[in-house]
Formats: structure tokens, C-alpha cells, sequence
């Protein structure tokens, strides 16, 4: 896993100030928190200093909270102590919403979608083609050929 970077695990920023920022995850500890001599610094002033840590080891990834005034939060659960991450979990930290993925062990992609079975029932997507919005006098909704409403966007006068 060492060899490759692409391979270590990945925290994807999924809403906040930073979002689509992403940090992989070494073998040494790596502190989270809005302080600037934290190894993963999150501007969010609603983050402790140093809110948590997560550390990548043998048996997995695990996040721990550090004592933040606002907590650490998982899956919507608030932490309390050490929590063994799994691929597709979601981490909130202050308002900063965070995405584990763990390629070695992936049933998600780094924004959170699941891999899955393909399903043999589907059937196969048809390419959607820009709708021509034809300008007129009246304002308000026209139904657009494949049944949708189309809002105007113009102003009334």
C-alpha cells in the first residue's frame, strides 16, 4: 500500500469552505483540527484546534475525538471515544462534512456513490440533449418535449 499513494486511504471534503479538498492518509497519526500546525488543518471555525485523530494501521482506520467543544460525528452518531472507520462513512467535524474511502476495501467511490452488482433489469441509459429554450413573449412555464416543465428565468417587466 506504501508503493502506491493511490492506494492509501482518502478523507474527501463533502460540504464547508474546503469542500473537495482532499488528504491521504499516512501510516503515522494525523491530527485533524483548524490549528495551522495540525497535520490536516480544516478552516471551519466551528473545528477545536485540535478537534480529532485519525490513524491508518494493520487492522484499519480509526478516528478518534480529542476532546472537541462541538464533537466528533460519524454516520450522524456522535462519537464517543476510538471508532473503526469503514469505506463510505461520513464524518462531520464542526460544519465540515468529511468522506472516508478506503480503496483497498472500496464499495464506494471517493464522493460517496456505492459500487454494487449491475443490476440485469436496467435498462441502457439514452444521452439527454440540451433543451432549446425558444424565447417568447409570455412569461412563465412551457412544457419542454420529453414532458418536463421548464421554469422562464426572465424577469416580469
Amino acid at each position: 500500500m506504501e508503493d502506491d499513494p493511490q492506494l492509501l486511504p482518502l478523507l474527501t471534503v463533502a460540504s464547508g469552505p474546503m469542500r473537495g479538498v482532499g488528504f491521504r492518509l499516512p501510516r503515522q497519526p494525523q491530527v485533524i483540527g483548524r490549528d495551522p500546525a495540525v497535520d490536516i488543518v480544516v478552516y471551519d471555525p466551528h473545528l477545536s484546534r485540535r478537534h480529532a485523530e485519525i490513524r491508518l494501521a494493520d487492522e484499519g482506520v480509526s478516528l478518534t475525538d480529542l476532546g472537541s467543544t462541538n464533537g466528533t460525528w460519524v454516520n450522524g452518531g456522535r462519537t464517543n471515544g476510538m471508532i473503526r472507520l469503514a469505506d463510505g462513512d461520513v464524518i462531520r467535524l464542526g460544519r465540515t462534512e468529511l468522506r472516508f474511502h478506503d480503496p483497498g476495501v472500496a464499495r464506494t467511490d471517493p464522493v460517496g456513490l456505492s459500487f454494487g452488482a449491475a443490476r440485469q433489469d436496467r435498462r441502457q441509459a439514452l444521452m439527454l440533449q440540451p433543451l432549446a429554450l425558444e424565447p417568447t413573449g409570455e412569461i412563465g412555464h412551457r412544457a419542454s418535449t420529453t414532458g418536463c416543465h421548464v421554469a422562464d428565468s426572465r424577469a416580469r417587466p
